[in-house]
């Protein structure tokens, strides 16, 4: 039986229905509302999962899907778009939000928790979802700005003077990234005439070369910064260590990995000729953004720092698949982008595990300052060797998920006569390496220079804040030891989207004769004369 396409909104509906539902029982007394807004903010999360796993075997079984909202036909109407690389980001923002729920279940205050920070999870989830199955420009923008409300409360939920700054430093640099994404949609309307995906799509091959440079621009710098690229990373590692640790936890897992996703899904379909004639660019930013972040870690005194620009120079590693996203392997074109994404869903993995881990250690602690931690994997075992993996995944050891994304990703850019970027990431995960160990002998080995409160140390709780990071290290290690259904099903999500005459003919199957005649594939090139 063939679902009805209407289930292609859930992944909107769902979290922003119960989190408006749970914003009515404000006139309740506290510990009630707080309670009923626990149990809704649960049952969304799960449904939300049940909801992405279901649309991903749906997409492996009948290939992309789309849905015409208000049934106005496409490119008039708002147009829901569903592939594989959108199914597979839904399945893991949606995994690692369930998977955060109980450490936050375990370790939100009160007082956090009244200020409506499980409705704000909810909300920022719809937002991410929006702008995984957006098929418009415009609603993209929207949706990065239900991102950037919903973000921006639960990282000043508690406002302290650090969480207040941080977030002043987070909204504005984001809205300057926000500014040029709206810019690049209205000259893309004012050129294009259209805000419709797979209607860009084919007509931006006869836009003028200057025209698409502009706009490409444009979009690489909005989604840049919001990816925490370089040059504009510097929202991230002042903004990110301030509020609770599950709050950096959930914004690693989602926020800069939409920012990737946007890169991922834009440029392929609207820009491929640029992917070959940027790929200096592209190859350059990405190495820079693994330089500076690596660098930046060492040089910090807390856990979540440190971390933090670990997020950064794990960015490099995707815009480097990026970058040679097109270029000519022996696995066929799109290999690249296919190891791109694996690399994403594998740093989600590990860093949301890593953040977890490293949040547990700073709330049990009472401290996230290396200098005052040390020797607690005498009284925390579990808890330091689930680190130590995870340290090791994002460092590229086998037999990690790490280990396959970086291998893959060396050997397209061998392929492709790229050394430059190939050493360069070879030397960013030899500093990674270090710098990770240097963390987890500052946290777990030595002598220990504190003692937990004595209220954080009920087996209960460490079992809430242990799971989570066991269960995402588990999926890192069964994709390094059997990594072939996951490349498989990367390669698929990289050959569709990839695939623009496959997305226009999904999205948009009655084109007029003359558009419908253009050249949708790969090799187009751009002409002189100007669409309209």
């Amino acid at each position: 039986m063939t679902p009805h396409p209407t289930v292609l909104i859930l992944p909107v509906a769902l979290p922003l229905l119960l989190g408006a539902i749970s914003l009515l029982f404000q006139s309740m007394g506290p510990d009630r509302r707080v309670a009923l807004q626990r149990t809704l903010a649960g049952l969304g999360l799960f449904a939300n999962l049940a909801v992405a796993g279901f649309l991903l075997f749906w997409v492996l079984q009948s290939g992309p899907q789309a849905f015409q909202l208000g049934l106005w036909p496409a490119p008039f109407g708002i147009t829901v778009y569903l592939d594989t690389l959108t199914a597979l980001m839904l399945v893991m923002v949606g995994l690692l939000s369930l998977l955060i729920y109980p450490f936050a279940l375990a370790t939100i205050d009160p007082e956090r928790a009244q200020l409506g920070f499980f409705p704000m999870m909810l909300f920022l989830l719809m937002g991410a979802n929006g702008a995984f199955i957006t098929g418009d420009l415009f609603n993209l923008y929207v949706f990065y700005e239900v991102l950037l409300m919903a973000s921006f409360v639960l990282l000043t939920l508690g406002g302290t003077p650090s969480q207040i700054n941080g977030g002043i430093r987070y909204v504005v640099l984001n809205l300057m990234g926000s500014m040029m994404l709206l810019l690049g949609a209205g000259i893309t309307y004012g050129t294009l005439g259209t805000l419709n995906m797979a209607h860009i799509a084919v007509r931006m091959v006869e836009a003028p070369y200057t025209v698409q440079a502009l706009i490409a621009g444009l979009l690489l710098v909005a989604f840049g910064a919001k990816a925490a690229a370089f040059p504009a990373f510097f929202w991230l590692p002042s903004s990110y260590h301030t509020p609770h640790p599950v709050v950096t936890a959930l914004f690693s897992g989602v926020l800069t990995k939409v920012g990737v996703y946007s890169l991922f899904r834009v440029f392929p379909l609207f820009f491929p000729t640029l992917l070959a004639t940027w790929q200096p660019l592209l190859l350059t930013v990405a190495g820079l953004t693994m330089v500076v972040g690596v660098l930046g870690a060492f040089a910090q005194p807390t856990i979540r720092r440190l971390l933090s620009f670990h997020i950064i120079s794990q960015i490099g590693y995707m815009l480097m698949g990026l970058g040679v996203a097109l270029s000519p392997s022996a696995y066929g074109v799109g290999f690249g982008l296919a190891l791109a994404i694996l690399f994403l869903i594998h740093n989600q993995l590990v860093k949301t595990a890593l953040l977890l881990g490293g949040g547990a250690v700073e709330l049990e602690m009472g401290t996230g300052k290396l200098s005052e931690l040390g020797g607690l994997v005498h009284s925390r075992p579990l808890q330091a060797t689930l680190f130590l993996v995870a340290a090791f995944a994002l460092a590229g050891f086998p037999p990690t998920s790490g280990f396959i994304g970086k291998l893959g990703l060396l050997e397209v850019t061998f392929a492709a006569g790229q050394w430059p970027i190939a050493a360069v990431s070879v030397f960013v995960s030899l500093l990674t390496t270090m710098s990770m160990i240097r963390l987890w002998q500052s946290i777990f080995w030595g002598k220990p220079r504190l003692a937990p409160p004595p209220e954080v140390r009920a087996p209960g709780r460490t079992l809430w804040t242990t799971t989570p990071s066991a269960i995402l290290v588990a999926i890192s290690l069964a994709i390094g030891v059997a990594a072939q259904p996951m490349l498989a099903l990367v390669q698929t999500a990289a050959s569709q989207a990839i695939d623009r005459a496959g997305y226009v003919r999904t999205v948009n199957p009655a084109l007029t004769e003359q558009e419908r005649s253009l050249p949708l594939g790969i090799q187009s090139q751009p002409s002189e004369r100007a669409g309209g």
